[in-house]
């Protein structure tokens, strides 16, 4: 052995045993730590949490300490890094050029890239070689090969190798063909692994500051989240697969000529276009004459792969590819013709829903989850440098001969004379002003050029280039004067001066007419627009937001590109080879498809190509790669972009807090005005109102006195209706009534206003309603706790004065204080009202006619206001009864009668308005001409009459504080109403386009909208949208400045170029005259004669020199529309094929450039904002991290449910017990699960007669192997039912649906097999008629079994739970998209009625019905080619039939500037915002399951806990158990949930006294304790927010002094007893027994009142045969408690506890508890006996009786709510996680104690003998009761 591996050896031992001492340093400093941690931050469970943040710590600490080879310098060095990087560059950059195209272009190329993989080969080869010698192969641990990442690295170098050996095997074939080497092309896809170098690449770029310990956590933990959603999104599109497969099945129906072929179609036989249709009578589109409907029989190639639900795998295809939301309207549009229409839009609908706008979000939610945990271990990779855009003017302080000054860094004498002048002016206002306005004047020159396609471009042309010479003068005069004033050395130090310095350059080679002409440097005259950024302020500090964290950003576009590269080249090396596919010939070629991809836009019909022109055999194959790259880059790559701007958007935790207190702040400040329609009143002489008295017995007249004086004596308490939208209080007016009339209140005294008592009182009341509190418990506390009102000296007390008082931090806002400060705001605003009502008589008097008080009005209040009360518990006096359907009544209680009646009414009206319709042209559909429609219309009018009628009258119209037209809601009611009025009225039968009637029918169609101002929701949803305007309205301007800039560029670089015949033979215009043959477009399939020009259809068209159809860039308007579209991702591959066709290559570099910029980026922050605002709105936007786990905690809890655990049966019932335990088993569930998924996969093929037809005996197969799984369900069912009785099994919801599930099943064996097979011997046709309805009942019934495998696995149940609330938490959201869209339909259907049919525009696509339109819309909704639906609704007159004077229903043209006006505002407004909220709703409904054991709060496995030891307590399973058992229930738990009586001593009585004081002694709920536990399991301090934080704290404070209290009167009693009886101290609890035996009897502090106590009783009771004799002796001064009787056992029920503690190791350990106690503390007094609980089972108390030779045993029983306090156990007890499952299953001994003969005692008191066969806590209770 050589003397470098020796002293490599002696360097790796020294390292072990250095990483060994401090592997031992870490830890028992960890230990110290988690030993002396204080208890009090970290109660209960936050114990361990602390504990856990020190084992992540020691985890990452012992990771830095891994082992490492010690290597040569040489392999270290940076040299040999720098080599591996340009090794890996070298390789990716030759097999990116490596194809046969790409030589072919440049044939020098191929001997280039021979020498250049050589010598990468070189380089990897080496270094490996190197490595191996330095460190071994397999040696030792720290060998070359042990490591993964070198394993890797080898396998990439002999890659490289073998292509290189086959290169080179390519060119001995090529130069020596008579070696006959027949090298194939397709040999090259070895190639295709080289790509993944750039992984290699990746750590020799990227370092991470992490250890790698924590980098696999968070890729394991992140990895399991998209492996949980994938699973979900498969469960999906299985579900969606095999329900196409039965709905659909084969749709081979087309029309075609009547002697058409079948087996050989040809295009000349087919329709024009193709259609699908239907045999007769099964409802689907029928061909016309002379066509007919036939089956064609076509392969997958022919029918194109999409579209098709023959088989599982082809509709998992066409499933996935729907999903992706392009070209799913196609197979849609088929369907409908194959069959009935509804059928296949509802399929589709739902699957576009759940798949593409639901499922798929959650991707978004996992990747922003995920990279948020992500974001906080890598900040300090990625944190922001404090700067600013003014780093370079920093300024310092210095002492100079004037005193101290701050100097400037960037120069250090402040210039004087001229440069002091001129820089006085660069930074002045006005020069900025005049800089931005030339700025807007040349951009706004630049885009008034217009392209005429005429001889009179040239000039003009050349006239705007000396006016871009002008300005380029300018810009460069206004540069040079910056650095002559700053130098050059400052001036470059800023990154606006430098953008300015290469604005300038670029710019100035701009105006040199060669690269004028060419456009090379074009970009630099158009990105001058971006410095309008820098004259918006808020525009500027948003952008700066969103990307000054160049790190994040610019790092994940460096990754996609990157990715994009990769994966390009392992598809040019896979594809290259395959004939007549183009898109991959080259890398720029395979770059563009991939990215076309990403985009989504044709894709479809993109990887429909490639899978045509590939290998029969390999399609599976190929399919599978280009959905794999889909999936990936659209639900991961994608989403990142989202998690990069949210986490931008995402503020920091102290700013949080801050902005938390501010927005506190704001919220609990009212405005002390009055609105300012109110305050015109005060323009107005006051005139106030005189009441006048009676007269008395007197002789002396009485004057009038003000109203206000005679309301202090006269209250009338009847509480007026309130609006609760209003105000969140509102005080009962007090005005002077009759005492006949006067009301008897029963709510207490009232103090009437004197002076400054009346303003204190008046505060007190206001505070105690203010601080009611939250959640269930918290308010019973509330009602439970008594203030004194009154201090010593009888004023009136805060009720605060109780809390703790803490000195407030600084920084922090005292809450009561702002809470004080809203009710003295809102007592002066009602002053103010008061005082406007007494002043001025029209005040609060509707239309200044309706008295205030007047009958008419209350009545109208009344009608206006009364409402369904959903929130009555009995406090009005009432029992509390359990309602049913809760949801269902609080809907009801959401609104006034009135409105839902209104609501109904406009439905309604609505539903009339859906059957309007302008076919037939006589117009005999149009409400003007059809009196059955115009019934709803007088019907809507008359009732809203009514209505405002009633609610001016009750809240007046304007001049009042409830005003109708208070806010835009009330306008756009009375506009509603006026319009629907005036069309009603003047029903015009003449209607053109751009008419005032067809403006008023537009008008008309708002009715739907009306719904958003009746439903608060709803209202509360747009409110919520304009919140958030402003954002989104930067994000808008933004893209329109970015739309603007590439529109400008386009216009110069393309603009009037993009003409061009329609003929393409004809390239020049001069040639474009006369007429030509075009073909006409006829099928997507692959048939006969498509690619034949003899074959194919065409028609003669003249030829035409004009711009593509789509678009144009011939001046900034057209440009800009058309980037618009582009915008969403469509039509931008047609302007890519254009650029490239007429223009070359490097032309599409411009619009890829604006696609990635654009879509990805611009329309991301769309998505950002939305979800930025949504989160604020609902307030969860400011949470910090601890706000945010405490706020999903909370929602969690509250869906968390006992467990319906069905009741174990005794073990008398062996055969029901081992059914119990099989039925309750893992691998049952799991068999059955597996069951299920075989099950579900009979449904692979069609289950109708026309597939038994064709494969009878495939069919057959499948139904009988389903109709023998569902036996086996029913034998499932059958042993649970004997296993847990009819009863257990009933109780679970789930074992319901089974049971229904499994009957319907038995049903259709019954149906299909002896029914509908053999019904063949009676009747052909019934049979038919049976077996299909046998078919869809027996696949239904096998989909509803699918869908239970969601409920047997827990990620699918938790996935289900986030989509199932989303769906409810989004209701109102998708009611106000729906109710827009409706506004949208009736719109489009006003002004696209007759639009003759186009490129999109057809039999499917029109706008003639309502329905029609909202089946168009929806479409659009998803973005499907709505681009092109726009295009045809602008054709006008000449291109359509129109004439002057005609109705819009008698034409075919459309309307120019309305279709854009339409089809823009719909993409922006429905797309671009309100689809995003669905996203919102998504990610935050997942940020509820989301819960990971290291950072949740409480994670499921706690919560889980809970509910089996719960479910152990709750014997009835009533989800309500006694107070009692709580401490019982505390000592059971386990995990984060556990106290430990003896460390947590105060706390366990804390938690016991919380919950009998709140509950009075009664029972409590499963979420009672629940969320007691959870706020005692947190820091309430970081996780709470602030008025909840102070109501817990006062909370917590009066149960510590109750507690506290309590504990010193029990020990003072005990005291006093002893002192008042010394003679009987030693002889306390002493119990005797049997033959006078003492027992100690312990007594122990209980915390249930501390007004009653109750004597704390353990009895021994003396077994002997049959006869139990018990005597218990007490004090003097203590009453027995009478005998407490046992209750009878219920049947079919679990043993009550004390069965099961005998029985089981964990209840033994309780009742160790139980009997280990203080006899310190003292039981108090209680009215009633105390539940007790019983050690010895029956069972053993008659096997006892039997013997009678057995030593005499003892009966404990003990209190089951007195738990007195014990040490836990170690981890070798029962409790232990590792001995649970087994103290569970196994048998355990009951707990028997056998007394010895007692030993005369020497001294004192007799000490009985301590009994023999005891366990070491026995011994302990009985040493601590003797002494």
């Amino acid at each position: 052995m050589s003397e470098r591996k020796k002293s490599l050896i002696t360097t790796i031992n020294n390292q072990r045993k250095y990483s060994q001492v401090a592997k031992a340093a870490v830890l028992s400093s960890a230990m110290l730590a988690r030993k002396n941690s204080s208890s009090r931050g970290a109660p209960g469970s936050a114990a361990g949490f602390g504990a856990r943040e020190s084992i992540a710590a020691i985890s990452d600490m012992l990771s830095s300490q891994h082992k490492k080879p010690v290597r040569s310098s040489y392999v270290e060095s940076d040299r040999v890094e720098w080599a591996l990087k340009i090794a890996c560059t070298i390789s990716m950059i030759t097999v990116c050029i490596h194809t046969p195209r790409t030589i072919e272009l440049f044939q020098p190329l191929n001997y280039i890239i021979l020498a250049a993989d050589f010598i990468s080969v070189s380089i990897f080869m080496l270094d490996s070689v190197l490595r191996i010698h330095y460190e071994g192969i397999f040696r030792c641990d720290s060998s070359y090969l042990s490591n993964r990442w070198s394993q890797f690295s080898v396998f990439i170098s002999i890659i490289h190798l073998l292509s290189f050996l086959l290169h080179c095997y390519q060119l001995i074939d090529n130069f020596f063909p008579f070696l006959h080497l027949n090298y194939r092309a397709w040999y090259g896809a070895i190639r295709s692994i080289r790509p993944f170098i750039i992984i290699r690449l990746i750590p020799l770029v990227v370092k991470f500051k992490l250890p790698k310990n924590r980098i696999e956590q968070l890729l394991k933990r992140s990895s399991q989240q998209v492996k949980n959603v994938t699973l979900f999104f498969v469960f999906f599109m299985t579900l969606y697969a095999i329900f196409g497969i039965q709905l659909f099945g084969r749709m081979d129906y087309h029309c075609v000529q009547p002697k058409t072929d079948p087996n050989n179609v040809t295009i000349m036989d087919l329709a024009i276009p193709d259609t699908m249709c239907a045999p007769e009578g099964i409802g689907g589109y029928e061909c016309p004459a002379p066509m007919v409907c036939m089956q064609l029989n076509l392969n997958a190639k022919g029918e194109g792969f999409y579209g098709m639900f023959n088989d599982f795998g082809a509709s998992v295809f066409t499933v996935y590819l729907a999903a992706s939301e392009e070209g799913w309207v196609y197979v849609l549009y088929d369907c409908m013709d194959s069959l009935p229409s509804y059928l296949a839009f509802l399929y589709f609908c739902t699957l576009i829903f759940f798949l593409a706008w639901l499922v798929k979000n959650v991707f978004i939610a996992v990747i922003t989850e995920t990279f948020a945990e992500i974001r906080v271990q890598f900040s300090e990779m990625w944190q922001k440098k404090e700067v600013t855009l003014d780093e370079g003017f920093r300024k310092k302080l210095e002492k100079t001969d004037d005193g101290w000054r701050l100097i400037r860094l960037d120069g250090e004498v402040e210039p004087e004379g001229p440069k002091q002048k001129l820089q006085w002016m660069l930074r002045s206002m006005y020069f900025q002003c005049f800089v931005i306005i030339f700025v807007v004047i040349n951009a706004i020159g630049n885009a008034m050029f217009v392209y005429r396609h005429d001889e009179t471009d040239k000039p003009r042309k050349y006239n705007f280039y000396l006016f871009e010479v002008g300005f380029t003068i300018l810009f460069n005069v206004e540069c040079i004067i910056k650095i002559l004033c700053y130098g050059f050395r400052n001036f470059i130090r800023r990154g606006i001066f430098k953008f300015e310095l290469i604005l300038c350059l670029g710019s100035s080679l701009n105006c040199v007419k060669f690269f004028y002409e060419r456009n090379y440097f074009t970009y630099f005259q158009t990105f001058r627009l971006l410095r309008l950024i820098k004259a918006s302020p808020i525009l500027e500090d948003f952008v700066w937001k969103i990307f000054s964290p160049g790190k994040k950003l610019g790092g994940l576009v460096i990754f996609t590109i990157a990715f994009i590269c990769c994966y390009s080249a392992i598809s040019l090396q896979l594809f290259y080879s395959v004939p007549n596919l183009h898109h991959f010939r080259t890398f720029p070629q395979a770059f563009m498809s991939m990215f076309q991809i990403i985009t989504q836009e044709g894709w479809t019909d993109f990887v429909v190509e490639v899978l045509r022109a590939t290998d029969d055999n390999l399609v599976p194959l190929v399919a599978l790669y280009f959905v794999a790259y889909h999936l990936f880059v659209t639900l991961i790559v994608l989403s990142l972009f989202v998690a990069v701007i949210l986490d931008n958007l995402e503020m920091d935790e102290e700013l949080k807090k801050v902005k938390q207190l501010r927005a506190r702040e704001a919220t609990t400040s009212m405005r002390s005005t009055l609105p300012w329609r109110l305050r015109v009143f005060e323009k107005f002489p006051t005139r106030p109102q005189m009441a006048a008295m009676r007269k008395a017995d007197s002789d002396f007249p009485m004057p009038k006195v003000r109203g206000s004086f005679t309301h202090q004596f006269a209250v009338d308490h009847s509480l007026e209706t309130t609006d609760v939208i209003e105000s969140d209080f509102e005080f009962p007016k007090r005005i002077m009534k009759s005492a006949g009339k006067r009301k008897i209140s029963k709510s207490g005294l009232t103090f009437r206003q004197i002076g400054s008592t009346s303003l204190r009182c008046s505060l007190n009341n206001l505070l105690e309603k203010s601080r009611s509190m939250t959640g269930k418990f918290l308010q019973t506390a509330v009602r439970n706790k008594q203030f004194n009102m009154y201090s010593e000296n009888g004023d009136l007390s805060r009720p605060s004065d109780s809390a703790p008082k803490k000195n407030a931090k600084q920084g922090e806002i005292d809450i009561r204080a702002l809470q004080q400060k809203r009710q003295l705001a809102e007592i002066t605003r009602n002053r103010i009202e008061e005082d406007m009502r007494e002043n001025h008589p029209f005040f609060d008097r509707p239309l200044f006619l309706v008295g205030r008080a007047s009958q008419l009005r209350e009545f109208c209040k009344k009608m206006v206001h009364s409402k369904y009360d959903s929130q009555d518990d009995g406090t009005n006096g009432g029992a509390k009864t359990k309602k049913r359907f809760k949801e269902i009544r609080a809907l009801i209680g959401i609104m006034p009668y009135i409105d839902w009646a209104m609501a109904t009414v406009t439905i309604v009206s609505c539903i009339s308005m859906l059957f309007e319709s302008p076919w037939p042209t006589t117009g005999e559909n149009l409400v003007m001409n059809n009196g059955y429609l115009q019934i709803s219309d007088y019907f809507f009018v008359l009732s809203m009459t009514f209505e405002l009628c009633v609610k001016i009258i009750a809240n007046g119209l304007f001049f009042t504080p409830k005003a109708v037209v208070r806010d835009v809601g009330g306008v756009m009611n009375l506009f509603i109403y006026f319009t629907s009025v005036i069309f009603l009225a003047w029903m015009p039968k003449h209607v053109e386009i751009n008419s005032l009637a067809q403006f008023l029918m537009i008008c008309r169609a708002m009715r739907p909208l009306r719904i958003y101002t009746l439903v608060p929701h709803i209202r509360r949803v747009v409110l919520e949208f304009f919140r958030g305007f402003k954002e989104i309205l930067l994000v808008t301007i933004l893209m329109i400045v970015v739309m603007f800039i590439f529109a400008s560029f386009g216009v110069q670089i393309v603009g009037g170029k993009l003409a061009a015949c329609n003929d393409p033979t004809v390239s020049s215009r001069e040639n474009c005259t006369g007429v030509f043959w075009q073909k006409l477009f006829v099928t997507r399939l692959e048939v006969y004669g498509k690619d034949t020009e003899a074959m194919h259809p065409k028609i003669m068209v003249p030829r035409v020199w004009t711009n593509p159809r789509n678009f144009n860039f011939d001046h900034v308007g057209n440009a800009m529309l058309a980037l618009f579209e582009t915008l969403s991702f469509k039509g931008w591959n047609v302007i890519r094929d254009i650029l490239w066709s007429r223009h070359g290559p490097w032309a599409v570099v411009f619009i890829h450039i604006y696609v990635f910029i654009g879509c990805m980026i611009g329309l991301t922050l769309f998505v950002g904002v939305v979800i930025a605002n949504y989160t604020q709105n609902r307030g969860t936007a400011l949470l910090t991290v601890d706000q945010r786990r405490w706020h999903d905690l909370k929602a969690r809890l509250k869906m968390a449910q006992p467990l319906h655990v069905p009741p174990k049966p005794s073990e008398s019932a062996r055969l029901r017990t081992k059914l119990y335990d099989l039925t309750m088993s893992r691998w049952f569930n799991q068999a059955f699960a597996l069951l299920v998924v075989l099950n579900s996969f009979t449904l692979v093929i069609p289950w109708n007669v026309e597939e038994e037809e064709q494969r009878a005996t495939y069919v057959f197969t499948v139904t009988a192997l389903a109709a023998f799984m569902n036996m086996l369900f029913v034998i499932e069912i059958i042993l649970k039912v004997i296993a847990y009785t009819f009863s257990g099994f009933w109780q679970s919801r789930r074992n319901r649906v089974d049971l229904l599930i499994t009957v319907f099943g038995v049903i259709w064996i019954f149906l299909h097999f002896f029914v509908a097979l053999p019904s063949s011997k009676i009747d052909v046709d019934v049979q038919v008629e049976l077996k299909k309805f046998t078919y869809t009942f027996g696949y239904l019934v096998v989909i509803l079994r699918f869908f239970t495998i969601a409920s047997r696995n827990s990620t699918l149940k938790m996935l289900m739970l986030t989509v199932i609330m989303s769906m409810f938490r989004s209701f109102f959201i998708i009611t106000a998209l729906f109710l827009l869209v409706l506004f949208y339909a009736y719109t489009g259907v006003i002004l696209f009625p007759m639009v003759k049919y186009g490129m999109a525009v057809s039999k499917h696509v029109n706008f003639r019905t309502a329905s029609e339109a909202l089946v168009v819309l929806f479409r659009c909704l998803t973005g499907e080619d709505w681009n092109d639906i726009m295009h045809d609704c602008m054709r006008s007159a000449p291109f359509c039939y129109w004439n002057e004077g005609m109705n819009y229903w008698e034409t075919d043209c459309g309307n120019f500037y309305g279709a854009i006006i339409y089809f823009c505002s719909f993409y922006l407004i429905i797309t671009y915002i309100v689809r995003n909220l669905l996203v919102a709703v998504i990610m935050e409904n997942f940020s509820l399951f989301y819960s990971s054991e290291e950072d949740a709060l409480l994670s499921y496995a706690d919560i889980r806990n809970f509910q089996y030891v719960w479910n152990m307590v709750d014997q009835e399973q009533k989800r309500t158990i006694p107070v009692e058992r709580v401490k019982f229930l505390l000592r059971l738990l386990k995990g984060r949930l556990e106290v430990d009586p003896e460390k947590d001593r105060i706390l366990f009585k804390h938690m016991c006294y919380e919950m009998e004081r709140l509950h009075n002694g009664e029972e409590v709920s499963f979420h009672d304790v629940l969320y007691m536990l959870s706020y005692r399991s947190v820091d309430i301090r970081k996780s709470l927010q602030l008025e909840e934080l102070l109501q817990r704290e006062e909370l917590e404070f009066i149960i510590e002094e109750e507690v506290a209290k309590q504990t010193i009167r029990t020990w003072l009693e005990g005291c006093l007893r002893k002192m008042r009886n010394p003679s009987q101290k030693d002889a306390e609890g002493v119990l005797p027994f049997g033959g006078g035996h003492p027992v100690i009897h312990s007594s122990g502090h209980s915390s249930i009142s501390h007004e009653e106590t109750v004597a704390q009783r353990l009895r021994f009771e003396n077994i002997r045969g049959d006869s139990v004799d018990t005597e218990e002796t007490e004090s003097s001064e203590e009453e027995t408690p009478p005998p407490i009787r046992k209750k009878a056992a219920v049947k079919n029920r679990r043993g009550s506890i004390p069965d099961v503690l005998s029985r089981t190791g964990l209840f033994q350990e309780a009742a160790r508890k139980f009997m280990v106690g203080s006899s310190s503390e003292k039981k108090q007094v209680k009215s009633r006996s105390p539940e007790t609980v019983q050690l010895l089972p029956k069972r053993a108390n008659s096997e006892i009786r039997k013997g009678s030779g057995q030593p005499k045993n003892f009966h404990l029983q003990l209190n089951v709510y007195d738990l007195p306090d014990v040490e836990e156990r170690g981890e070798d007890s029962p409790f232990s996680p590792k001995n649970l499952s087994d103290d569970f299953n196994g048998e355990h001994s009951p707990l028997v104690i056998t007394p010895s003969l007692p030993v005369p005692p020497t001294h004192g008191s007799p000490r009985p003998l301590m009994p023999c066969e005891t366990t070491k806590d026995i011994e302990k209770w009985w040493n601590s009761l003797v002494d």
